[in-house]
Parts: C-alpha cells; sequence; structure tokens
C-alpha cells in the first residue's frame, strides 16, 4: 500500500482523455484491466482509533500483472494509490465485492499497516485499515475477476512470467 507512489507520467491528465497509460510500467509489467469511465471513488479509513480518512471522488482504476492501480482524476486528498501484490500476505490483504440493494456495486478490503516495513508508506503503523472503491458505471465484476488473477499469479506463482498458450485439440 502506498499514497502517491505512483510513477506519473508528465502529461498524465491528458492521458486520462486520451486513453494512454498515464503511469510508467515497471519490467514485466503488463496492463490487465482499465476501467472505462472516471467515475469510481476510493475512501480509506482507519479500523481503529485514527482520524486518518482518504476520500477521493473521482478516478481511474488500472489493474496490472503486478499491481492495483488508483489515480484520481479531479477532486481527492491524494494523487494515487496503489497496492502491489507480492506484498499482500506481508499486509494480511484481504478483499470482497459487494453489491448492496441500493447504490453502486463496490470493492472493499482490508490492510495492516506492517510496522516492519515501509510497504504501507503514507499510513500510521500498526493499525487496521478499511478501503473501498465504488463502481459508478459498472465494471465491478471483470475488475474483481483480473484483481484476483493477478493477485494468486503474484503470491502464488512470483516465478512464473507467461501464459502458456492455450490447448487446441489436433
Amino acid at each position: 500500500m502506498s499514497i502517491n507512489r505512483v510513477q506519473l507520467k508528465d502529461n498524465h491528465i491528458q492521458c486520462l482523455e486520451t486513453n494512454c497509460l498515464p503511469f510508467e510500467t515497471t519490467t514485466g509489467e503488463t496492463v490487465v484491466y482499465g476501467s472505462t469511465s472516471k467515475r469510481q471513488s476510493l475512501s480509506i479509513s482507519s479500523k481503529l482509533n485514527s482520524p486518518l480518512k482518504i476520500n477521493s471522488k473521482d478516478g481511474v482504476i488500472y489493474v496490472t500483472n503486478k499491481r492495483l492501480i488508483f489515480i484520481t482524476v479531479s477532486s481527492g486528498d491524494i494523487n494515487s494509490f496503489q497496492i502491489e501484490f507480492r506484498n499482500c500476505p506481508i499486509l494480511q490483504f484481504s478483499h470482497k465485492m459487494q453489491s448492496p440493494w441500493f447504490g453502486p456495486n463496490y470493492y472493499e478490503f482490508l490492510f495492516l499497516s506492517n510496522d516492519d516495513t515501509n510497504i504501507s508508506d503514507g499510513f500510521p503503523k500498526n493499525e487496521w485499515f478499511k478501503g473501498e472503491i465504488k463502481f459508478n458505471d459498472g465494471g465491478l465484476f471483470e475488475f474483481v475477476d483480473k484483481v484476483n488473477h493477478s493477485l494468486n499469479d503474484s503470491v502464488n506463482n512470483p516465478q512464473v512470467d507467461d501464459q502458456l498458450p492455450a490447448y487446441t485439440p489436433v
């Protein structure tokens, strides 16, 4: 978990308008999901007594084979937020999809800001945090599928770089 640590391009606002990637990718990183609208909202708050509350009213979400990235478009407490999937076991990361009776579907996640490492930059140490990403224009089901696949590969198969070709009967 880190706040404002995504390496944004100088023209990232223009990239959001023209559908080019607004951030720099690392070696071997590929984008597997990008939200179709800019109407996703992010909120993160402490589960304990900390007064920390982070909100962003509009943003774009990307899922790569290595991380989940949220980039604020116009108004919010942060510019960017990322979750590196390889660090999820250390953070005791858990997540689920929520579909309320009324209102937009949302993705809910919990994590512990670990004291031993600098993985959770910007968060108070040894506290539980709850985050929500609301999908105001749909796309949650595809997003969750891509997150689950990328998270599983990053945690359980870090040495595998390429997908094997699909089986085709002769």
